[in-house]
């Protein structure tokens, strides 16, 4: 079943709302309720195949979903440079209005998807560096070089709160709501002690417009890996950094876990088979093997021929 949670942010974000980080989150709030030994049941039999797969998305400003990285074409007709040039930067926006995408998946230009595109400002104009500088501890100061760094806070609460995250999974509604919940209470991302990633769950419901509909290709809500079953993709690449939450560090001395090299959101491709599409990955750590990245895409159908 494919589920919206509409959550209220009512804290700045200290880490973005990405599926991977989300899905840890909510492994921990599987453990504070029901104890290791059912969140190691659980994960197992999803890496078994026992149990579907828990697909997630990224968080997403509400109403707003990425927009599909398509193959470029040449305009349909000649464009003055002032359209040019404002689909121009429109191809650089990451998002589609929900409305929008419904009424363009059945298989439209560039142009309009470009003239769809909206909402990375929201992000964009809402972030805060604050900066840092390390402290030498043999001397109690700071170094005269090379000590300063930043990181980034995400105040787009302030103006727009709401954001939505997807969700296909066989967990029961209520118990799903209940995760979401316990990870709104008790922060998400870095710096909770700060009173950052705190959010509200406002509501959770069956998703059925988004799946309903059949296209020759999926776009991916999530940042998940490359598998064989996905053919013809087009993507943009991140690396991941993950760090250990604060509870795990007592368990090793690195609290770094290996890079992971993976796909945004908006990565289109092919399907061969029914999926799952990406993967749940091990030894993601050099320590402790137990851990996990969910790196599976949630990805919904849109046609990319014109109809």
């Amino acid at each position: 079943m494919l589920y919206r949670i509409s959550i209220d942010l009512r804290a700045p974000l200290g880490t973005p709302l990405r599926s991977g980080t989300l899905f840890g989150h909510l492994c921990w709030a599987l453990l504070d309720r029901d104890g290791e030994e059912a969140l190691a049941d659980w994960l197992e039999k999803m890496e078994s195949g026992e149990r579907a797969p828990f697909l997630i998305s990224d968080g997403f400003p509400a109403g707003l979903l990425p927009r599909p990285l398509l193959r470029p074409q040449p305009p349909a007709e000649e464009l003055s440079p002032e359209v040019a040039d404002r689909l121009k930067q429109r191809r650089k926006a990451a998002f589609v209005g929900r409305e929008d995408f419904l009424r363009l998946r059945r298989g439209a230009p560039q142009e309009a998807w470009a003239e769809a595109a909206a909402g990375t400002e929201l992000l964009e104009e809402k972030a805060v560096q604050h900066a840092h500088n390390r402290i030498d501890r043999l001397t109690g100061s700071t170094p005269e070089t090379a000590g300063l760094w930043f990181v980034t806070d995400d105040w787009s609460h302030a103006a727009a709160p709401r954001r939505d995250i997807y969700v296909e999974s066989d967990l029961d509604k209520a118990f799903l709501q209940e995760l979401f919940v316990h990870v709104g209470e008790s922060g998400y991302g870095r710096d909770t002690t700060y009173g950052r990633g705190l959010f509200a769950v406002i509501g959770i419901e069956e998703e059925r417009e988004l799946d309903n509909f059949t296209g020759e290709r999926l776009v991916s809500l999530s940042h998940g890996v490359l598998t064989s079953n996905m053919e013809r993709p087009r993507y943009r690449r991140t690396t991941h950094f993950g760090k250990l939450g604060i509870r795990m560090t007592a368990r090793t001395a690195r609290p770094w876990k290996r890079p992971i090299l993976l796909m945004q959101p908006g990565a289109t491709f092919a399907a061969e088979g029914n999926g799952p599409f990406g993967r749940l990955l091990s030894e993601v750590h050099q320590d402790l093997p137990e851990i996990r990245f969910n790196a599976w895409h949630l990805a919904i159908p849109y046609r990319e021929t014109v109809s």
